[in-house]
Formats: C-alpha cells, structure tokens, sequence
C-alpha cells in the first residue's frame, strides 16, 4: 500500500505553528501540534487587498511603475491636479509636483525615471510633456498633437514609449504616437478611436482596451506589434474609465469603471479576457498600474465622490486549510 512519503517524497512534518502560506510550500501537508490539527497549503485564485490610502483623492491619476514601487500623477480633485504621489507597496509618500497641473494625462516608466504627456481640462487640451528623474518634473519635447483621456503602454521607459487614442474637439482620436526620450513620432492610427481606455505593455507590443466611443461604451481590444495595430479578443463587459493594467500585451487587468460604477476585473492572457474577482470598492476613473495579471495596485478614483482608497492585485493568492475527516 503506498503511503504519504511514497507519493510526495517525504514525511508529514510536525510543526509547532503554520508557515507562511507561499509557492514555496504549496501542497505541503503538516501537522499543527498547537492545535492538533492537519494543515495545509493551497492556492487560490487572484484576490484584492487593501493598500495604503492614497493622500490626495483625485479623479483619473496618471500611473506606472509596479505594486511595490509605483508613480501617481496628475488627475481632477476635483480641478486638473499638479500631485504626484510614490507608493512602496505600503504607504504613499507626496513627491514634488508636475509643473503643468491637468486632468487625464498619459505616462509611463519607473519611480525614478517616467513621462507625463497630454492631458487638460475641456476646452484646453494639451501637448505639454515632463520627464520625472526621481526628484522632479521637467518639460521636454510636446507631442504632435494635443488631446487628453489618452492611453499608453505603462511599462514603458522615460526613454521609449507609446501613447495613443484620446480626445481633442470635435471628438475621438485615433492617434498613436511614440517617445524616444527626445522627441514623439506619429506612428500607425489604431483602429477604432475612442478615449478614457485602458492600456498595458511597452513600446514594442501594447494592449489597448474598452473605452468611450462617443456615444456609448466599447469592449474592442486592439494589440500592437512595434508597426501596426490588430483587433483581438473583446473585454466581456463594455466601460470606460478602468483602470490600465500595467503589465504587458500578454498580461493586463482592467478594473472598475463605468459610466453605471462597477467593481468587475478583467484578466487577459495573451487571448482571452476572464473576469475574476471583484474590486472591494467599485469606481470608475482609478488610477492603476502594475506587473500584469499577477500583481498590480489600484488607487482613488470616482464613487458618488472621490475616494482614496488603495487596492492590490495578486494572483495567485496562498492560504492554509485545516485538513478536516468525515
């Protein structure tokens, strides 16, 4: 008859107390001699967390950076904001302000080394770009063409991005532009123009998803390959305002949104999109970034007011079960 070291290679252990629950020990069987009971380690699907609260409450902040080690700017509170706000996977700490107050920017890059271009407050869209160096805000070469509601590839470098769709009057643009740490060049339109959507990836392959078609929301999905844009798989439920996933074109998350507020995520996988669990607080224009579909973070945006609630994405999550007999 085979027994428990036969099938997994060694002994149930005695342990005094529990291990953490993480990849390290999933699977594992122990037994607890505090509590006199069998446990253990298994995996579950991807789950939200609080964070630390956000300082300032702002409507749509421009992110980058990843759950540890993040950038937030800009955004309305409920006028266009100059704040910006780093995160340590803990607590946010208020950095030193854009120059250029504004609403609905784009950016990409790192705590130390990002980019915030576009942006305004309707009528006065803008084509003002800063370059973050970790202390401050500088004003380097302006985009091609003014807009704001836009979306990047938040992975990006401070030296190489992609910014693209957005609105300017008279409405949607389908605009895509990318930074070389000098200057933006126009590149391939995407294909279907639209505004408040979300972004994931790099200058190299980008994810670009739901969003505000001017009347009416979207589930289109549209992927970059470094030359041209490709409709793929839609997200399953048509919003504007989600959050950007950070991540890459193969690994995002779309959270919140609206214009009826709502808590669902999106996962994508490189195919297909997946809703998993619930954001804890729903809301629409929240600002995000992250590691993809494995780790991200969350913060602010809009309810009946602004919040400054914070989140955190991880998938998988780890507990420890009480082995039971019946």
């Amino acid at each position: 008859m085979a027994t428990y070291k036969g099938i997994q290679g060694y002994s149930v252990k005695k342990l005094s107390s529990d291990p953490s629950p993480t990849a390290s020990v999933e699977g594992q069987l122990w037994y607890n001699s505090g509590t006199g009971k069998f446990k253990i380690a298994i995996t579950a699907g991807g789950a939200w967390a609080s964070g630390g609260d956000f300082l300032t409450a702002r409507s749509g902040p421009c992110g980058c950076g990843i759950q540890t080690a993040a950038l937030m700017y800009a955004g309305a509170e409920p006028t266009k904001s100059a704040k910006n706000e780093s995160y340590n996977g803990t607590a946010w700490t208020e950095e030193a302000d854009l120059t250029t107050a504004r609403t609905q920017p784009g950016g990409f890059g790192t705590t130390t080394a990002a980019i915030c271009a576009a942006g305004g407050s309707a009528p006065a869209e803008t084509d003002i770009t800063e370059e973050w160096n970790g202390t401050s805000w500088t004003e380097v070469g302006d985009l091609g063409a003014v807009r704001r509601a836009v979306s990047t590839g938040v992975q990006g470098t401070s030296t190489a991005g992609i910014l693209f769709g957005g609105y300017a009057p008279p409405g949607n643009q389908a605009i895509v532009e990318t930074w070389d740490g000098t200057s933006w060049t126009e590149v391939a339109n995407v294909n279907t123009a639209r505004n408040v959507a979300g972004g994931a990836g790099n200058l190299g392959a980008a994810l670009f998803y739901l969003g505000d078609l001017a009347p009416g929301q979207t589930t289109k999905t549209e992927a970059w390959d470094g030359t041209s844009w490709t409709e793929v798989n839609p997200c399953n439920t048509p919003r504007a305002k989600p959050s950007s996933g950070g991540g890459s074109a193969t690994s995002a998350i779309a959270a919140g949104g609206g214009p009826s507020i709502t808590a669902i995520t999106e996962s994508y996988d490189g195919t297909s999109w997946t809703e998993v669990a619930d954001l804890a607080t729903a809301r629409l224009a929240l600002g995000g970034t992250g590691s993809g579909n494995t780790s991200g973070v969350v913060v602010s945006g809009e309810i009946t007011s602004l919040t400054t609630a914070t989140e955190e994405w991880t998938d998988p999550t780890y507990a420890i079960k009480t082995v039971t007999v019946s």
